[in-house]
């Protein structure tokens, strides 16, 4: 019997650890609204939200903005300041 329930027990950590490693590494996704960056004159610029959801994780696909695909969409740092790329979701 024991010669059984050890690697039966090893299956099973292994198994374990294997998922815990997935769900760890999926947890580090992010979906966020994509921000657009506006000229409002004067040399200020503002942050507009597009309702479109990107990804902060980099798939090399940069997330662009669905009314316009030459705009890329960035996160929002503060409303006269957008943040760094985003992505296309999987």
């Amino acid at each position: 019997m024991k010669k059984i329930l050890f690697p039966v027990v090893l299956v099973l950590l292994g198994t374990g650890s294997a998922f815990a490693t997935k769900v760890a590494n999926d947890s580090s996704k992010a979906i966020v609204k994509g921000y657009r960056i506006v000229a409002i004159g004067g040399g200020q610029f503002e942050c507009q939200n597009t309702q479109q959801d990107c990804s902060t994780v980099n798939n090399g696909n940069v997330c662009l903005w669905a009314d316009d695909s030459s705009v890329e969409l960035h996160s929002a740092a503060s409303e006269t300041m957008c943040g760094d790329n985003l992505y296309e979701l999987p």
